[in-house]
């Protein structure tokens, strides 16, 4: 029985065996599941001395962050099979429901209807998830570990609408068995000084697998091979490196046939500043989140491998006790040089009023500005609070030690004009989180003038700051699941050039925007526009040189250059035009459920397709599903990120190619098609554009773009850079004036 259940007990002076002896017990079968795994599971109701009339009713939620598959009721041979039955005489049945009567996060619903007869005490009512007696495999436990994911279990014995929540029953979803190795460097150090290659073991859902034992070689170049015998998911090599210039680490499990490569090092050289990676954006199981806040930060600190985190509850959900454990949670887990912390909340208030923005504080015993209580408060004083953005704003006017971000999640950040409110409180909007991509986003306040870097975080739901994953919850053909969140890709991390990793050092670097943002890999990426680098604000005097530098960690296919919103040149670094890449992306909304679906195909009507390859998939369930010699099938869902396919075709120019997905159907002929094309197919950048690519064989690469900025004009001068795998880099950018 839970604390919170207790507590209520005792103010009521209702003792527990009253409780058990009137309102009835509920038990859970099992202790353990894995994730992402098919399961059974058993949640057992023995009715107490009131009984259960006709009409009654029983339910049972969870939390809707949780990706744990829909329990369904009609199709006893289906997966995720669900079934009720009672030792009595009365007739039960069990239905989902989202949202039934039941407050945020608790809105994934079971419901159990009593009818037809009523029940004797000491009769039970028996609902089986994951019932496998008729062929269902079973129930799909959600894809990511939770030391206790609860099952609130609440009683209607007279079919009244009351609810009484009886009890809070749990499991723990523990990570899988190991599947992939990955390998995290520091991005930066010095010849001869010793660091470390952190190895995770990951499962088959990107978790840090369950248990681990091998022996791995590791490769630093063209230096010795060493060997570790490790016996933990995740394990410190101690490396060193005597030369300078860029390297990477690659580590073998010869014995499975694993390899992983780490991200790229700067070993020495001329630099003035050291690169740290960290996710300022995500929450923790009192809110929406999962986990306690310890839990949460423990994640990011020694499974990430992050160097700065902060906890981003939405305020409305916020009580003062609660904000008390954020603030004593940001200085228990600060640590200067090791791992920095800063103090945050999500001024959530209705888009009308401004939406979501995460406003960060240098100082940790900040009060909280709320938007307004509807969940922290009771009855008609829920309103109160500070509603409207251009008082929140106007509440920090002046200061250096506050940063207000807009982003896009749940209630999408509105931008004012700049005569309404401060924008010099706020140094970079949030250009991806694992809510999608927001490049409109992006060139809209460039667009209006704001002079504003692009920083990446995950809005991690899921206890995995700094490493969040795709959920496995989104179902597009199905409205009913516009009631959930919608996580489609990776979450964002950003990067931070820091004199020294400390609040002060990191909160200099923010506020002079020397940050930029990824869709996940810690790609290296820096900019020079006549002695400017990213963030800085310099005039011109004629032609100059916008020089870019980036260190992959997949090879680099294409950088892309923008002035503010509008894309001015884009560099092809494959090595040939033989194959034809197909690339689609945009959004199903601005809104909150931003999911398109993107399932689908292509066909040709004669010719060959000789090899296909997927990139931009990052859910593991996704990507390239069936080919034949002229077809190729896709499950693939888009908000805002790019995904696609990279054809070897054999084939002339006559030859039609179809293209079928829910947002567009088209057919060209091969001759037709133009490399660099675009078919436009939405208003939130839907679209699908053709390339004429080779192979990317080079992770580190330089590229310099010749600008004629001495023009009168005001420029925002940014790259995006896209690697092979699909994944992304945002620079903040350079504003000439």
């Amino acid at each position: 029985m839970s604390g919170n259940i207790q507590k209520e007990i005792a103010s009521e002076g209702t003792t527990q065996e009253e409780i058990d002896e009137y309102y009835g017990t509920v038990s859970i079968s099992e202790e353990q599941v894995t994730a992402g795994a098919y399961d059974t599971w058993e949640i057992e109701y023995t009715v107490g001395e009131l009984g259960l009339d006709d009409g009654a009713k029983l339910k049972i939620a969870t939390n809707q962050t949780s990706d744990w598959q829909r329990p369904q009721f009609e199709d006893p041979s289906a997966d995720n099979y669900a079934s009720v039955e009672t030792s009595g005489d009365a007739t039960v049945e069990g239905r989902f429901d989202r949202r039934y009567l039941t407050k945020k996060p608790w809105n994934d619903n079971v419901v159990v209807d009593i009818h037809d007869g009523y029940t004797e005490p000491g009769e039970t009512i028996t609902i089986t998830f994951g019932d496998t007696s008729e062929g269902s495999m079973g129930h799909q436990v959600q894809s990511f570990p939770e030391t206790a994911f609860e099952f609130h279990f609440f009683v209607d014995m007279l079919g009244t609408g009351d609810f009484l929540l009886l009890d809070e029953l749990d499991y723990q979803i523990v990570a899988g068995e190991p599947a992939r190795l990955q390998a995290i460097a520091p991005s930066t150090v010095e010849p001869g000084e010793e660091t470390e290659i952190v190895v995770r073991v990951l499962d088959y859902w990107y978790n840090t697998a369950n248990d681990y034992d091998g022996t791995l070689s590791i490769k630093n170049g063209g230096e010795e091979t060493l060997t570790f015998v490790a016996d933990d998911p995740v394990e410190h090599i101690p490396v060193t490196f005597g030369e300078e210039g860029v390297h990477r680490v690659t580590i073998e499990d010869t014995d499975r046939d694993w390899e992983a490569t780490s991200n790229p090092i700067v070993v020495g050289g001329d630099k003035e500043y050291d690169i740290h990676w960290g996710d300022i954006h995500g929450q923790s199981g009192k809110t929406v989140g999962t986990g306690t806040i310890d839990e949460y930060f423990e994640f990011a600190r020694d499974e990430a491998l992050i160097d700065f985190a902060s906890h981003a509850a939405n305020d409305f959900q916020v009580t003062d006790d609660y904000w008390e454990d954020v603030q004593d949670g940001i200085k228990k887990f600060h640590e200067p040089g090791e791992f920095v912390t800063l103090l945050c909340n999500e001024w959530s208030t209705n888009t009308v009023n401004g939406g979501d923005n995460n406003v960060y504080y240098k100082n940790d015993d900040e009060p909280l500005l709320r938007s307004c209580g509807w969940q922290s408060a009771e009855g008609f004083d829920k309103h109160k609070g500070t509603p409207k953005i251009e008082d929140m704003y106007a509440t920090y006017e002046g200061r250096d030690d506050v940063m207000i971000i807009p982003h896009q999640g749940g209630r999408p950040a509105r931008l004012r004009d700049e005569d309404e409110v401060d924008y010099d409180l706020t140094p970079f909007i949030e250009i991806t989180s694992f809510w999608g991509v927001f490049e409109w986003f992006a060139h809209e306040a460039l667009d209006r003038g704001y002079e504003c870097g692009f920083i990446a975080g995950s809005d991690d739901h899921t206890g995995r700051l700094g490493a969040s994953q795709p959920t496995n919850h989104y179902e597009p053909d199905d409205t009913a699941s516009l009631q959930a969140a919608d996580f489609n890709i990776t979450g964002g991390i950003m990067a931070a050039s820091v004199d020294e990793l400390t609040r002060d050092g990191l909160w200099e670097a923010m506020q002079s925007r020397r940050c930029y943002g990824t869709t996940g890999e810690r790609t290296l990426l820096s900019v020079d526009l006549d002695g400017a680098n990213m963030g800085e604000k310099i005039s011109v005097d004629g032609d100059v040189t916008f020089d870019v530098t980036v260190n992959g960690t997949e090879p680099v296919k294409r950088i892309d250059l923008f002035d503010g919103s509008e894309k001015i040149e884009s560099v092809n670094l494959t090595d040939s035009d033989e194959y034809l890449e197909l690339t689609w992306s945009g959004a199903r909304s601005k809104h909150r459920h931003k999911v398109q679906d993107a399932n689908g195909g292509l066909t040709l009507d004669k010719g060959e397709i000789e090899d296909a390859v997927g990139f931009g998939f990052h859910n593991p369930e996704q990507g390239i599903t069936s080919m034949t010699d002229t077809t190729i099938e896709w499950d693939s869902t888009i908000s805002g990120n790019y995904q696609g396919v990279k054809l070897d075709l054999d084939a002339p120019d006559d030859t039609e190619l179809s293209f079928r997905t829910p947002f567009l159907s088209e057919s060209w002929e091969l001759g037709e098609i133009e490399d660099g094309m675009v078919e436009e197919a939405g208003e939130l950048e839907q679209q699908l554009a053709f390339r004429y690519v080779g192979e990317a064989t080079a992770k580190d690469v330089e590229v310099s773009f010749d600008l004629d900025a001495d023009d009168g004009e005001d420029h925002a001068y940014y790259v995006r850079t896209v690697q092979e795998d699909g994944d992304m880099a945002w620079s903040s950018p350079v504003f000439v004036r």
